[in-house]
């Protein structure tokens, strides 16, 4: 159990618990969920455990598919090219690149809806002192007299 105490000059923090995965999570997604969750504060999924979820789904799907795609690369190396099955391993190489691209677009989605991305973590004001310190933009050039 990873509860936490303390207290500050304010007084004490409220104990808190990372959220534990659903038990009808796989091993696999389990282990996925323990990380993405280690890796943020203690409550940053408050609320949102069918978001996380789907997140773990989709990340575990992604690398599932991963693996068929370099199986089936693996076998096309090997099969005489024009032939029916290069053909055929082709189609299906294809169609598995296809489903690794929504998975991945899926994790990408849900990443960001869970601020996750380090864009998503940026706060605005940090991106305001990112913006003054590399100066204007080429298109603010002439605004501000440059160009």
């Amino acid at each position: 159990m990873d509860d936490f105490v303390a207290s500050s000059p304010n007084g004490p923090i409220i104990p808190s618990r990372r959220a534990s995965p659903p038990k009808d999570l796989t091993r696999k997604q389990q282990a996925i969920w323990r990380e993405i969750v280690s890796a943020v504060d203690r409550d940053w999924f408050n609320d949102v455990t069918p978001l996380l979820t789907e997140l773990v789904a989709h990340i575990d799907y992604a690398r599932m598919i991963a693996g068929a795609i370099e199986q089936v690369r693996a076998r096309l190396a090997e099969v005489e090219i024009g032939s029916k099955e290069e053909r055929s391993l082709s189609r299906q190489l294809a169609s598995l690149l296809r489903s690794h691209g929504k998975q991945s677009s899926a994790i990408a989605n849900l990443s960001t809806k869970l601020r996750l991305t380090p864009q998503a973590r940026q706060s605005a004001r940090r991106a305001d002192q990112v913006r003054n310190r590399t100066g204007p933009r080429p298109w603010e050039w002439r605004e501000n007299g440059g160009g």
